[in-house]
């Protein structure tokens, strides 16, 4: 399973409406957190046909304040956007709407069958004039679903430029085995004294508190530290339990306890630092696990 990017969670006020909301949106069955399948997507955007892979694709999609509408954020490579879809109930018709990039825009409108698979006939600023999309949202399983575009000129012919993959589902299990690999990668650059490696696992605006008066304010500070220390110091994580995680949209808390094994590179009797950390993670698409640092709180151990 891929990691992912984005740190845009989609919440609102429903009055305490949302279950009811969510059981009576006839998009319902994309309600959730979804990535493409193996990091596969095919296109064709002129020339050859290209079958690529898209690592750390993410999208949420939401329900919201009433329930014949769904909001997509799709975040990770380049572009980056979100669509809104609304169910007319007197027409049948799905509309659309959808921005990607600077300057991808689309609108347009189509069906939805009562296996939620969706049929819309879309057009496209900056695609030449007269020309259009079919997309088709085609499910699988309750957790896979097919999506492809197929442009077609003004005689209504089609033009051989497309694109499409499959989703699946991102469940809670998958977030997990993230954090957790997150967490193996970080001690391996600590171990490695991999600086470039454990700055591109930290947010630019992180806060550490090391301790009750020791706060590093911003990725810089916490480098800074980090340099200073592996100049005098080998360091190990000769223990590490996990404790809890807990997700909310794209942010995780994780808390563990931990032992870590200092050696002074001068000389001297090697020392085990203990404690408990509490560390707040956010997705982003720049780090190598789909994830960085944004809070941490450490906790010493007493003697």
């Amino acid at each position: 399973m891929s990691n992912f990017a984005q740190e845009t969670s989609i919440s609102f006020e429903s009055n305490g409406k949302k279950l009811k909301l969510e059981s009576e949106n006839p998009f319902a069955k994309y309600i959730g957190e979804w990535t493409l399948k193996g990091d596969d997507w095919s296109q064709n955007w002129g020339g050859q046909t290209e079958h690529i892979k898209i690592p750390k694709h993410h999208t949420v999609s939401a329900g919201i304040n009433t329930k014949n509408s769904l909001i997509s954020i799709i975040d990770g490579p380049e572009p980056n956007g979100h669509i809104f879809w609304t169910y007319n109930p007197n027409t049948k018709e799905v509309h659309h709407l959808s921005s990607f990039g600077d300057i991808r825009a689309g609108n347009g409108k189509g069906t939805i069958d009562t296996n939620g698979n969706v049929t819309l006939k879309l057009i496209f600023e900056g695609e030449p004039e007269g020309t259009y999309r079919i997309y088709t949202y085609q499910w699988l399983n309750k957790d896979e679903y097919n999506l492809k575009s197929i442009q077609f000129d003004s005689n209504d012919k089609p033009t051989g430029l497309f694109y499409g993959g499959t989703f699946i589902r991102v469940t809670k299990d998958d977030a997990v085995k993230e954090i957790l690999f997150h967490g193996e990668v970080i001690r391996q650059a600590f171990l490695d004294e991999d600086i470039q490696k454990i700055k591109s696992l930290h947010h630019p605006k992180v806060i550490k508190a090391l301790g009750y008066n020791d706060v590093k304010n911003g990725r810089d500070e916490v480098i800074e530290v980090l340099e200073e220390t592996f100049k005098n110091y080998s360091l190990e994580f000769v223990e590490n339990g996990v404790e809890s995680i807990f997700f909310e949209g794209n942010v995780a808390v994780e808390q563990t306890n931990f032992s870590i094994k200092g050696t002074p590179k001068q000389g001297g009797e090697p020392f085990i630092f203990s404690g408990r950390t509490m560390v707040t993670y956010v997705r982003d698409s720049e780090s190598p696990t789909g994830w960085v640092t944004i809070r941490e709180i450490i906790q010493q151990y007493s003697d």
